[in-house]
């Protein structure tokens, strides 16, 4: 498996769970996935959020993304970093109604990238075997 792996199932099933730290209490929320064409993982939030504190904080997070069906999940464990790309901001702002309130320029609006990490696919079959998985490293 690689990293194209990762993508189309994220693709194929947009919305994890991300995990952050808030000191020492572990905080936990859906996301809806992003991805341009640069094989990436993306989020975006606002500063004004608790969540983006955390980040600013602990940029580790844990990610659990789960098939319609519960019988496969993919989970992945990796930094996230800023990124200022206004032209990468104002495709998602013309692209999604949740986001017309900002504009590609707002120090508020951020534009979060998982930058490297690994993910492991767990099926029903070896759930228990969680040290047998293979690592997908990127």
């Amino acid at each position: 498996m690689s990293i194209n792996d990762v993508i189309s199932f994220a693709r194929e099933n947009p919305v994890c769970g991300i995990a952050t730290m808030d000191d020492d209490q572990p905080r936990v929320r859906a996301f809806l996935t992003v991805l341009f064409d640069d094989n990436s993982i993306y989020f975006t939030t606002a500063s004004t959020k608790n969540v983006f504190r955390q980040l600013m904080k602990n940029p580790k997070v844990e990610l659990c993304y789960c098939t319609q069906d519960f019988s496969k999940m993919m989970r992945i464990a990796g930094k996230i970093e800023v990124i200022d790309d206004p032209a990468k901001k104002q495709q998602l702002i013309n692209e999604r109604d949740y986001l017309k309130g900002f504009t590609a320029d707002d120090p508020k609006f951020k534009l979060l990238r998982l930058s490297h990490g690994h993910a492991r696919f767990w099926t029903l079959e070896n759930n228990t075997r969680e040290d047998g998985i293979e690592v997908i490293k990127f």
